[in-house]
C-alpha cells in the first residue's frame, strides 16, 4: 500500500506491474516475442538497432524489477521497468544515461496512474519527413593505429604489458584463467589476450581497463580494431546481485561480464576475421571442406583454435545482420556456401542459433546445426565450444559431415 503523504511504493509497483500493463499505461501494445523468464521487444530508445521485428531489448520478466539489456551493438542500454517505460514515453535514452529527477518523477506518476494519461510517444521523424532525403552515414570501427587522436593509437599494443603466467596474476584473473584450461600461456601470447595488472604495467595506457583480461578484435587485415575487457570478477558481483532484495536492487544496473569500449561496434565485427589465419596449416583446407563453424564467445574461439579448428565469434549470442552478412561473404568465398553454427547449447544459444538459422537459410547458404541441447542423445546439453575434447569434437564435426553426404546424394 502506498503511504500517505504522496509516497509512492515504486519497487511493490515495479514488482505487480506487468509488462504489457506498464506499456498500455504509455499508450503502447508491445509487440513481446517468446514467454516465460525472457521475453524480448524492439528498442523504444532510438538506438542503433533496426527495429524492425529484431525485439533487441531482453527483459527478465521473473524478476520484480523486470530489468532488461538492449543487444544492438550501437546501444547496450540497460535498466529495470522504470528506465523502460521513460523509452515508451519519450523514444529516448534519459539524460545522462540515469532515469532521475524529472524524468523519474514523471515515470513514477505514470507507473502509478497518478500523472499524465497515457498518449502515443511521438513518431519517429524519418528522414524524407524533413522535406530533403538524407543518406545515413554507416557505422565503421578504425584501427587503433590509423586513429587520428594520440592517446588512442598507443593503445594497438598495449598487450605488450600483458601477464600471462597465472603464477603472476592476482587472484580473481588466476581463478578465471585457470577455470578455461584454453588460456594457456601460449595461447594468450598467439592471440595477444591476456591481463593488465591493477598497476597499469608501468604506464597509462589502458589505464581504465585495469585488472581485467583483454582480448583483441583485430579487422580482417590483422589491425587492432579493440580491446574488449573481461570482468574477471564477474560471477562473484552477479553472485551478490541475484542476493539482492527488490528495493535493493532499485537504481542499481546488473552486472556486465564484458566491456566493449565506447565507440566500437561489436556488431560489424568476427573475433577471428584476421586473414592471416588462413595461413596456418590446413585451415584453408579445413574450411573449404567443411564449411564455417561460428561460435559465440572469445574463449570458444581460442579452445577449438588450441584442437586445430578454425572458428569466428559473434561476441554474443545474439548475431547481427552485419556479422551475418559478412559470414555470408566468407561462406561463398571460401565454404561452398557451407555454416556449421556451434552456439553454446544452452537456452540463450538456442535462441540465437534460431535467429542465425533462418537468416542464413534466407540468403540460400547450406546451413546447419553442430549441436543442439537435443541431439546426439543430449550429451552436449548445457556445454560451450572451449569445453569440447578433441575427440568429442571430431565425432561433432563427423556427423555434420555425413549429413552433408546425405544432402548431396538425395539431391542427384
Amino acid at each position: 500500500m502506498n503511504k500517505p503523504g504522496g509516497y509512492i511504493d515504486v519497487d511493490r509497483l515495479q514488482a505487480e506491474t506487468t509488462l504489457e500493463e506498464a506499456a498500455a499505461k504509455c499508450g503502447l501494445t508491445p509487440d513481446v516475442k517468446g514467454s516465460g523468464p525472457e521475453v524480448r521487444i524492439d528498442c523504444p530508445f532510438g538506438c542503433g538497432g533496426d527495429h524492425c521485428g529484431r525485439k533487441e531489448i531482453a527483459i527478465n520478466t521473473d524478476n520484480p524489477q523486470k530489468v532488461f539489456q538492449c543487444h544492438a551493438y550501437q546501444c547496450g542500454f540497460r535498466g529495470n521497468l522504470l528506465a523502460l517505460m521513460h523509452g515508451f514515453l519519450t523514444q529516448s535514452l534519459p539524460r545522462g544515461g540515469k532515469l532521475k529527477g524529472d524524468e523519474f518523477q514523471r515515470v513514477k506518476r505514470v507507473l502509478a496512474g497518478t500523472g499524465e494519461p497515457a498518449a502515443s510517444p511521438p513518431a519517429r521523424q524519418e528522414p524524407e519527413a524533413a522535406g530533403r532525403a538524407v543518406t545515413p552515414s554507416l557505422p565503421s570501427n578504425t584501427p587503433l593505429i590509423d586513429a587520428t587522436e594520440p592517446h588512442v593509437r598507443e593503445l594497438h599494443n598495449i598487450d605488450d604489458k600483458f601477464i600471462r603466467e597465472v603464477a603472476a596474476m592476482n587472484p580473481a584473473a588466476a581463478a578465471y584463467v585457470r577455470r578455461h584450461p584454453c588460456l594457456t600461456s601460449e595461447l594468450m601470447t598467439k592471440w595477444r589476450c591476456g591481463y593488465l595488472p591493477n598497476d597499469g604495467g608501468g604506464d597509462k595506457r589502458g589505464w581504465s581497463l585495469r585488472g581485467s583480461i583483454l582480448y583483441p578484435v583485430l579487422s580482417e587485415h590483422g589491425k587492432v580494431l579493440a580491446w574488449v575487457g573481461r570482468d574477471v570478477q564477474y560471477e562473484q558481483k552477479e553472485r551478490e546481485y541475484q542476493q539482492l532484495s527488490a528495493p535493493e536492487r532499485s537504481g542499481k544496473e546488473p552486472p556486465a561480464k564484458h566491456r566493449f569500449p565506447k565507440g566500437f561496434h561489436r556488431g560489424l565485427e568476427l573475433f577471428g576475421q584476421h586473414a592471416s589465419r588462413l595461413k596456418e596449416p590446413r585451415y584453408r583446407d579445413f574450411i573449404a571442406q567443411h564449411g564455417l563453424i561460428i561460435v559465440e564467445g572469445f574463449n570458444d574461439v581460442i579452445g577449438l583454435d588450441n584442437l586445430g579448428v578454425p572458428a569466428l565469434g559473434i561476441m554474443s549470442n545474439r548475431m547481427t545482420d552485419a556479422q551475418g552478412e559478412k559470414i555470408v561473404r566468407f561462406a561463398k568465398q571460401l565454404a561452398g556456401g557451407r555454416v556449421n553454427l556451434m552456439f553454446d547449447c544452452e537456452a540463450s544459444g538456442v535462441e540465437g542459433a534460431k535467429e542465425a538459422l533462418w537468416f542464413f537459410a534466407e540468403r540460400q547458404l547450406d546451413v546447419r546445426l553442430v549441436w543442439s541441447p537435443e541431439m546426439h542423445g543430449c550429451e552436449f546439453n548445457g556445454k560451450q565450444p572451449e569445453s569440447i575434447t578433441s575427440a568429442k569434437l571430431e565425432m561433432l564435426i563427423q556427423s555434420v559431415a555425413i549429413a552433408d553426404r546425405s544432402k548431396r546424394s538425395q539431391n542427384r
